[in-house]
């Protein structure tokens, strides 16, 4: 018989940790008691974040307010990703989120552009995506200000303070009932038949039992690799570049709303 799950406890907080700890509270409400353990002294890899539109469903999810999300989090908008310099010097460019054009008939709207493009037509096709034009323009407003019948509405996404948005679902979560402990975890409880984790001893002595746990602790992995020894495939082969810097800038104006990624001689540059 599969055992009732009553207890979850989150492991690790910042951003996963209290993303995966909302998104519990939110589904399952009171039939789920959420606990996370999360560590003041140990740092999490907080940078600016620059999101994709599935963002949006999970903070719909939780039913979240755009407008206060923004502020707290010191975000902005994120129409898509413009590429520099990665075909060759001098090249840019802009993938935007959402569809290229509309339908015709039962035909996706490429289908005709590829028709027009070999009859001679040099438009390019991302002249007719809404998110790319209002990108180029850096304009941007939500689709219940657009003629869906003409054009289809904007898709967008977010940059924002990763650490702000840890910060801010922990408000939305404690405010659920969601339960906060301090501290740093010292051993994983294991228990048999199956060795399944059982509970985390912290460094004051406390134990935190569970019927389920979510391993956020980053890099570390305490239960999924330190404990239950899952296995890490090494991607070395294919992904080459093995560390990032965040550094600071001065601020740049006008704030563009879209990511750039521009290729450099041993790696890329976000911004």
């Amino acid at each position: 018989m599969t055992p009732t799950i009553r207890k979850l406890v989150v492991v690790g907080g910042g951003s996963a940790g209290w993303m995966a700890a909302a998104a519990m509270k939110r589904v399952f409400g009171d039939l789920l008691d959420v606990t996370l353990v999360e560590s003041e002294a140990i740092g999490t890899v907080g940078v600016g974040e620059a999101t994709i539109p599935a963002i949006r469903l999970f903070n719909t999810l939780l039913g979240l307010d755009e407008d206060e999300f923004l502020a707290a989090t010191e975000g902005s908008i994120k129409l898509g990703i413009e590429f520099v310099d990665w075909t060759r010097i001098g090249h840019r460019y802009l993938h935007a989120f959402g569809e290229v054009g509309l339908p015709v008939g039962r035909l996706s709207f490429h289908q005709y552009w590829l028709r027009a493009f070999e009859d001679g037509d040099g438009s390019d096709l991302w002249d007719h995506s809404l998110n790319a034009r209002a990108a180029r323009l850096n304009r941007f407003d939500r689709p219940e200000a657009t003629d869906r019948g003409r054009i289809g509405p904007l898709v967008w996404a977010y940059h924002f303070d990763a650490g702000l948005y840890a910060k801010y679902l922990r408000g939305w979560c404690e405010a659920r009932g969601v339960r906060r402990v301090q501290g740093q975890v010292v051993e994983v409880i294991q228990g048999a038949p199956d060795d399944r984790v059982t509970g985390v001893r912290l460094e004051h002595g406390d134990v935190v039992e569970g019927d389920l746990f979510i391993d956020c602790s980053g890099f570390r992995g305490l239960m999924i690799e330190g404990a239950l020894k899952a296995g890490y495939d090494d991607w070395t082969e294919w992904l080459p570049a093995d560390r990032a810097v965040a550094v600071p800038c001065a601020s740049v104006s006008p704030l563009t709303p879209y990511t750039r990624s521009t290729a450099r001689e041993s790696g890329w540059q976000w911004r």
